[in-house]
């Protein structure tokens, strides 16, 4: 009996007990959502939540993802990501004791532009017509940087007039921007008149080019779908033969006798050793082929502008451009061909990022973690530079990337240069960038430069690597300054495809030693190493002067007070090699050897090694690259050197 009155006793209590609970569970005033701005945005957009209990929230979440958010009386908003998929979506309100709110909504596909084919060649004053997606949307043009007229714009076509201001003598870029991103031609366009039709090669089905006459072996010229910034063009698979005997023909087109004409197109070798050339006018046995151009090497895994300049030697009624690609036994894909009147300039890889100066703040960049600013206490080019404080923590203490929406997507598998001027405020100062941001679970951070020690004075730095595949489709470029203490400023970050063109001749050496001179000790052409091709320049050092083994380049006229970038690829067989180079050579109670590079220890795999000089005059008024290996007895191999026109502040 006594048991029975305990349960009896424990059961009234326990209904005490819930019942005060349920009357607290009363008292929590409720949390609704009564109203939502909108049940379908795009990615990257704003949407609000209004209702009543908010103050309430602990957390918010996107289907699984938790997001910040801010609360303002009796609404909350927060951003969908730019990343987050496309879709149905529910929102959900956390709240204690694990009540929850809920709201649908639907993720639509950000309409970022993105441009596709378009007229290649259109002089001042004429209209360029751009096809691709989601170019209407508060729609700004601007073509060389110079802002343009928008004549008509639909989804998909986008008509503009090309503006004055715009350099006519070389490639250039058309930047499209609308309220949802930026995109930038993915091929070079030319504000120049084309006198050829269907240079661009899309007309026409299968191996057939409309207004191109293919004059021997057609068999072996094919179309390539995804050629040329992904549109049609020419492949061809010579066969070893004549140059003639694997030949395409323009429609004839008249010229004015004695006028100077450029036939300019890009092209692609499928590996190394590819070559062709060009010649105007057609073979007739009387003379009417009064042009041949120099046979053209085509470089491999990239497409690069190759052009021919020539003056009008024969008074023909019409003119032909003739493609005469049977030598060789390299396949290569051709596109863009262009014959224009006059000189067309050499074309520089397209810059990739915006806001490089930081001219314009932090526009286009993010800061992620840490103390970072655009500052004008001092700047490489123009007012202003990225400041940032290092925490002595971890690297992305501190830390900052170029905004997601603004990101580039890079080609997978092609070659890419990052480079950028820095200063540190002290010494010791340590960073490093990566290309692309990292992602939990994810792959997306391929690529790290080394730790480098900043210097206290301006320097430029530089790094080449291969682009590989991420998660969002974007790269960002990232730096982290966190791990010392110290004060950094960068400037002039650029991004681009690596492509050089070189102004010395047989940098990588795949031609022997020719254009090479001896200067002192001993020095091969091997094949056991190269970066690129088949051969490398050996060198073994003794231990003792820089200068004991030594070698220059053909001299080269450059222009005094122009700025130069000095570039190759160095791997040394064993640990603590130095070597140097310098620009141009020694000579006794002269200043001809203005330009040292610092001594620089050469890692055991190959790496890239980039410096920038300003040409000074020398006492003979020409400038040879030197290289010299004598300080330590490490052997040494040396490919693709370069020197090029470098314009640190374009």
């Amino acid at each position: 009996m006594k048991n029975i009155l305990k349960y009896i006793y424990g059961l009234m209590v326990l209904a005490v007990l819930l019942s005060v609970a349920s009357c607290q569970e009363d008292l929590v005033d409720p949390v609704n959502i009564t109203d939502v701005s909108v049940t379908s945005l795009y990615q990257g957009e704003d949407i609000s939540l209004t209702g009543e209990g908010f103050d309430q929230v602990q957390f918010l979440f996107l289907g699984n993802e938790q997001l910040d958010y801010t609360l303002e009386e009796n609404t909350i908003t927060f951003t969908v990501p730019d990343t987050y998929p496309v879709g149905m979506a529910t929102i959900t309100l956390a709240m204690k004791g694990a009540r929850r709110e809920t709201q649908e909504v639907e993720v639509l596909l950000k309409p970022t532009p993105v441009i596709g084919p378009f007229t290649p060649f259109v002089p001042v004053g004429e209209d360029v017509t751009i096809t691709g997606t989601s170019l209407d949307n508060n729609t700004i043009v601007a073509i060389d940087g110079v802002p343009a007229t928008i004549v008509s714009v639909s989804d998909t076509e986008l008509v503009v007039t090309v503006p004055n201001g715009v350099n006519t003598s070389g490639a250039i870029e058309i930047e499209v921007t609308t309220d949802y991103g930026t995109d930038v031609t993915p091929t070079a366009f030319y504000a120049m008149e084309n006198l050829l039709a269907n240079s661009d090669l899309e007309a026409g089905e299968g191996d057939e080019f409309t207004d191109w006459e293919q004059l021997n072996n057609g068999d072996v010229i094919t179309e390539l779908l995804n050629g040329y910034g992904g549109t049609r063009s020419i492949h061809v698979a010579p066969t070893g033969a004549n140059p003639w005997s694997t030949q395409m023909a323009s429609t004839g087109v008249p010229l004015t006798m004695g006028a100077e004409y450029t036939i300019v197109m890009w092209a692609k070798a499928d590996n190394a050793g590819a070559f062709m050339r060009v010649s105007a006018s057609q073979y007739d046995g009387a003379g009417a082929d009064y042009f041949y151009g120099a046979d053209q090497e085509i470089a491999a895994n990239a497409w690069q502008q190759y052009t021919w300049t020539f003056t009008v030697g024969k008074d023909l009624p019409t003119h032909r451009v003739v493609l005469d690609m049977g030598a060789g036994s390299v396949p290569f894909a051709i596109d863009h061909i262009g014959l224009v009147p006059g000189v067309v300039g050499e074309a520089g890889a397209i810059e990739l990022l915006t806001n490089s100066g930081f001219e314009d703040g932090l526009t286009d960049w993010d800061i992620l973690n840490g103390s970072v600013e655009a500052s004008a206490e001092d700047a490489y080019c123009g007012a202003q530079s990225l400041k940032a404080v290092g925490t002595g923590g971890n690297h992305w203490d501190v830390q900052v990337a170029v905004n997601p929406d603004v990101a580039p997507t890079l080609d997978i598998g092609t070659m890419y240069e990052l480079g950028f001027w820095a200063k540190a405020g002290g010494a010791d100062g340590v960073m490093r960038a990566s290309v692309s941001r990292w992602a939990s679970g994810q792959s997306d951070d391929f690529f790290y430069t080394p730790e480098f020690t900043v210097a206290e004075d301006w320097t430029y730095y530089s790094f080449v690597f291969e682009a590989a595949a991420t998660s969002t489709g974007v790269h960002q470029v990232v730096m982290d300054f966190g791990s010392t203490t110290q004060t950094f400023y960068i400037d002039e970050v650029s991004l681009k495809e690596y492509d050089p063109t070189s102004l010395y001749a047989n940098g990588d050496f795949e031609d022997g030693f020719n254009n090479w001179s001896m200067l002192n000790g001993t020095v091969e052409v091997t094949t056991a190493e190269a970066y690129e091709g088949t051969s490398s320049l050996m060198a073994t050092g003794t231990g003792g002067n820089h200068w004991d083994i030594q070698v220059a380049a053909d001299a080269v006229a450059l222009t005094e007070g122009q700025d130069y970038k000095l570039s190759f690829w160095a791997k040394a067989a064993g640990p603590d090699g130095v070597i140097r180079a310098s620009v141009s050579r020694w000579a006794s109670g002269q200043s001809d050897d203005f330009f040292y590079t610092p001594e620089i220890t050469v890692a055991e795999e190959w790496t890239y090694y980039s410096y920038v000089f300003t040409a000074a005059a020398t006492s003979t008024g020409d400038h040879q690259v030197v290289l010299d290996f004598g300080s330590t007895a490490q052997t040494f191999y040396l490919d693709k050197l370069v020197i090029e026109e470098f314009d640190s502040c374009e």
